[in-house]
């Protein structure tokens, strides 16, 4: 089977050797996603019709089977199975967000409460309102420091913030995470738009996720929230983040549908970083 589309950190992690592992977690909430774990780094092999992943690579359908995993340039072997691309040439998809100018900042803002308006959450609650891993306990405390983190640009709130959500909720990817994570990339995507830049933002986004986050959460949750870190994220989130975007309306409805609970929980944290951000 020929891929479609392969992310730029898929290819960038392949270029630097081969490698050899196991299939992770299934085929993901709706069948349409299955995972390979890469000496910690995990790879997603998308279905047409899937949102593109930061770490995937697309394909027509996903491969009947399992067994050992192999990769190297231009391939991915599962069992007898195989996903091979043009290695000098791949069919590349670079995830990375789009930088804003701050000239776009109060676009930003409003879209940012568009984006909750159609949510139906309410502006003035949480970075994360709405949704069940920060109603109570550890979860609405990490909420709370997060808040508190992209308000006053507090390197050490977003410490905090990260020790309480990382790995909070069930699923490949806890719902804790998935707030970071798409946290973590409306930063990287606005922060020289917004006050947030240059080393002060270097110093945020690496209390945001900490180096051992492998040994805190899933493995593919660990390895979206580093692209994430980086600003590379899947592709619905991209319309949204892009405030001369007439489209965003039909992105956030695709990535609302993502997962199980994971593209809400990206979609509310995108709405609630822009906002507050930009205000």
């Amino acid at each position: 089977m020929v891929a479609d589309l392969v992310a730029t950190p898929v290819l960038e992690r392949l270029a630097a050797g081969e490698a050899t592992g196991a299939p992770r977690g299934g085929r993901g909430a709706r069948g349409g996603a299955a995972y390979l774990e890469l000496d910690g780094f995990v790879v997603a092999l998308t279905a047409r019709g899937v949102p593109l992943m930061p770490n995937g690579i697309a394909v027509e359908r996903l491969p009947d089977g399992g067994g050992r995993v192999r990769a190297a340039p231009g391939l991915i072997a599962i069992g007898d199975a195989a996903v091979t691309w043009d290695a000098a040439q791949p069919p590349r998809w670079e995830p990375a967000v789009r930088r804003a100018a701050p000239a776009e900042r109060a676009a930003l803002e409003r879209r940012g409460h568009a984006i909750l308006a159609a949510l139906r959450v309410d502006g003035a609650a949480s970075v994360a309102g709405g949704l069940a891993v920060t109603a109570s306990g550890r979860g609405a405390q990490g909420a709370r420091h997060l808040r508190r983190a992209i308000a006053d640009r507090d390197a050490g709130e977003a410490a905090l913030a990260a020790e309480l959500l990382v790995g909070l909720g069930g699923g490949l990817t806890p719902e804790g995470d998935d707030v970071l994570a798409a946290t973590a990339a409306v930063v990287v995507a606005v922060g020289d738009a917004t006050g947030l830049a240059g080393a002060a933002r270097a110093r945020w986004l690496a209390a945001l996720a900490p180096p051992d986050l492998h040994d805190q959460t899933t493995a593919l949750s660990a390895t979206l929230l580093a692209l994430a870190a980086e600003g590379r994220i899947a592709e619905p989130v991209h319309p949204l983040l892009d405030p001369g975007d007439a489209h965003w309306r039909e992105a956030l409805a695709r990535l609302e549908a993502t997962g199980a609970s994971t593209g809400r929980a990206y979609a509310v944290a995108v709405g609630a970083t822009l906002r507050m951000l930009a205000a």
